[in-house]
């Protein structure tokens, strides 16, 4: 899971810097004519994160001796 989310995040970053791009050269997104940031780059970066927070130490259940 933890490697599943930090692909999901690389691939998110990578389309966050492109519609970054297309937001400041006032190109419109070529996806299905959504609106910049495109949802599906949205949708990416969140399910990344949520796996990544899942799979982290932080949530682990530590035991105890």
């Amino acid at each position: 899971m933890l490697t599943a989310s930090k692909w999901l995040l690389i691939i998110a970053g990578f389309w966050l810097i492109v519609d970054s791009i297309l937001i400041i050269g006032s190109i419109p997104n070529p996806l299905f004519g959504w609106p910049l940031p495109c949802p599906v780059t949205l949708i990416l970066l969140g399910v990344g994160i949520l796996l990544f927070g899942i799979s982290s130490k932080a949530f682990k259940k530590q035991k105890s001796f």
